[in-house]
């Protein structure tokens, strides 16, 4: 499942280029009869298309995570057993995706998963079970769009858990939202940790608000760290997954925790893997209604 969640922005991150939820229409039916002062809802996504041309099709291929102008979409999929992240490259944002390509410097002989690249194309975050005690989260740099990634190394200050995944970033690299197993929590629910510019992590705290009996997971932050989609399994009792949308006022209020999921791009089937562009406008995410896990894209 994908959740959906919104806040203004007041942490001093940038916020001069980026497009925010109101231009990308002024429909509160999607907010599950909330709306937020400031903060209006989005219109519908228009019906979910496959996502072509990424290795072969008979490969399963889930995480998307795209850079800010849409020209690298890097994403999972397994080799020799093992979920290793791939790249395909396009010239422009309308053409096909090239040919997909091991990312080599961010593989291990583990599971490397949940990428996330930051808005300006220089930093990754993962998951991975590398260190032999279970997933975690690491983030790796590159000096350029055009050099190779550097070693990763794992994300200090997220305190104890028994697992770490799907990181987040808002714009500013400023929020962090990741799924988390903690204490005696039976399933990962969403945490969230903010840090000042150039500081470190702050310890994690539990979106409670957001939180249910089942697995909640997957986030995605946009629009400056004021949207949240997430991938929940609250309506199936734990089976099949869903996507949803929550709101907040600004970025030190609680998300609502009035919730809704996102009829048009929910199906019988697991959706789950949510990635957003800025505007709000873009969304890709995985689905096994074909049978296997596939990515697919909307927009609205």
């Amino acid at each position: 499942m994908l959740a959906f969640a919104t806040v203004a922005n007041t942490d001093g991150s940038p916020t001069d280029s980026t497009v925010g939820p109101t231009d990308a229409g002024d429909d509160r039916s999607d907010m599950g009869g909330s709306p937020i002062d400031g903060v209006p809802g989005w219109t519908p996504f228009g019906t979910p298309q496959l996502v072509t041309g990424l290795r072969s099709d008979t490969d399963v291929v889930e995480d998307p995570a795209l850079t800010f102008e849409e020209l690298e979409l890097y994403f999972v999929s397994p080799t020799g057993g093992l979920n290793d992240i791939w790249v395909s490259r396009r010239t422009v944002a309308t053409d096909p995706w090239g040919p997909s390509t091991l990312v080599g410097e961010l593989s291990s002989p583990q599971n490397d998963e949940d990428p996330e690249v930051s808005v300006d194309g220089l930093f990754m975050y993962f998951a991975s079970d590398r260190g032999g005690d279970g997933r975690r989260g690491y983030v790796s740099q590159r000096r350029t769009r055009d050099t190779p990634w550097e070693t990763p190394v794992r994300v200090d200050g997220l305190g104890s858990s028994t697992l770490d995944a799907a990181p987040a970033l808002d714009r500013g690299q400023l929020i962090l939202v990741f799924g988390s197993q903690r204490g005696s929590a039976a399933v990962a629910h969403l945490f969230l940790t903010t840090r000042n510019p150039g500081g470190p992590w702050q310890t994690p705290v539990e979106i409670s608000a957001l939180t249910s009996a089942w697995e909640d997971t997957d986030p995605a932050l946009f629009a400056d760290g004021r949207a949240l989609l997430f991938a929940s399994r609250r309506l199936t009792q734990g089976r099949a997954a869903d996507l949803f949308q929550a709101a907040r006022a600004d970025t030190s209020a609680p998300f609502a925790s009035s919730l809704a999921p996102i009829g048009e791009l929910n199906s019988d089937s697991t959706e789950e893997d949510p990635w957003m562009s800025q505007n709000g406008r873009h969304v890709l995410f995985v689905s096994d209604r074909s049978g296997r896990k596939r990515i697919y894209e909307a927009t609205r």
